[in-house]
């Protein structure tokens, strides 16, 4: 039985991927650039806003799914219009196999398939690399992920906490070995974003010895446990000008740690992508193997509300952001 669910898993991961690589749109002009890290080459696309008059400003690192591309993400996340308005950078690393080494077990990452690089030593050498050029202001880089680049991001906030001011997390659950094995540095703002009816990454998580994932309730408790947060409330959106609100419940603990936070959107019925307003190209095809895209909320705007709120000081500790 273990042997025929671990088939079904890795055939839902197989058809996600295929899914995933489909979901393109046009993605705004970005510049791509090389770094090599441990000898391996690696790129990243880098969008910055067309009227940008001063740097450092703040970065957001998006990492895409599973066998997606950098620039597929890029289209599919949508957050370089925020970035355009809000004057941020936004950094879309391309994963070595399209694929990321998270803290899963190899198998569950299909790395008999697909090898990946080493992406912490990628990514740590990517933020300093950022910093240095004077592009990312070193207090307010933010991480967020889809999928597999959802499972890689809570592995950094797990083992670079100092790197990030706050993560998001979309479509992807905590392996449960993290409840003994992860100690950040410090307590990390979260947002968990995850849709009820994902095929892939299910809200229930997965009972699958040596590979155990969290549900999502548990994921969101896990990061909130983590930041010390003692209370939560919970509430529906109400504002007018979104579509579809009702479907969206959040649920965020406040009272945490370090002035740390974490949210947990709840996106009723949706499938394993990002929520958005606008349409995308393929979108019923692509509901057939991901189910469907919520257009309740902006997944993009919601994450930029959360992370603008944060930032790290000089001495390591975390505080409001003055932005």
């Amino acid at each position: 039985m273990p042997g025929k669910r671990r088939q079904q898993s890795l055939r839902l991961v197989v058809l996600a991927a295929l899914a995933l690589a489909f979901w393109t749109g046009t993605a705004d002009a970005t510049e791509i650039r090389d770094l090599v890290v441990n000898g391996v080459k690696r790129s990243y696309r880098l969008f910055l806003p067309s009227d940008l008059r001063s740097a450092p400003v703040p970065v957001v690192i998006a990492l895409h799914g599973a066998v997606q591309t950098a620039k597929e993400f890029e289209s599919d996340l949508g957050m370089n219009r925020i970035a355009e308005r809000e004057k941020f950078a936004v950094v879309y690393p391309l994963g070595l196999n399209r694929v990321w080494k998270d803290g899963r077990p190899a198998a569950i990452r299909m790395q008999f398939l697909l090898e990946p690089g080493d992406d912490v030593a990628f990514l740590i050498t990517l933020v300093r690399m950022l910093v240095h050029e004077g592009i990312a202001d070193p207090g307010r880089i933010y991480l967020t992920g889809l999928s597999m680049g959802g499972f890689m991001t809570e592995r950094m906030a797990c083992e670079q906490a100092d790197l990030f001011a706050a993560i998001a997390v979309i479509a992807a659950t905590a392996p449960k070995k993290y409840l003994q094995t992860c100690k950040p540095s410090r307590p990390m703002p979260a947002l968990i974003m995850h849709g009820t009816a994902d095929p892939i990454s299910s809200w229930y998580g997965v009972v699958l010895p040596g590979a155990e994932l969290l549900s999502v309730a548990e994921t969101a408790q896990f990061f909130a446990d983590l930041a010390g947060c003692m209370a939560s409330s919970e509430n529906t959106p109400s504002d007018p000008g979104l579509k579809g609100n009702s479907t969206v419940t959040i649920r965020r603990w406040s009272i945490c740690r370090d002035n740390s936070a974490v949210a947990l959107y709840r996106i009723k019925g949706g499938g394993h992508l990002p929520p958005s307003l606008e349409p995308g190209r393929g979108e019923t095809l692509v509901a057939m193997l991901l189910g469907e895209r919520s257009h309740a909320i902006d997944a993009a705007q919601e994450i930029w509300n959360f992370f603008r709120q944060f930032r790290t000081g000089p001495n390591g500790q975390r505080g409001i952001s003055a932005q």
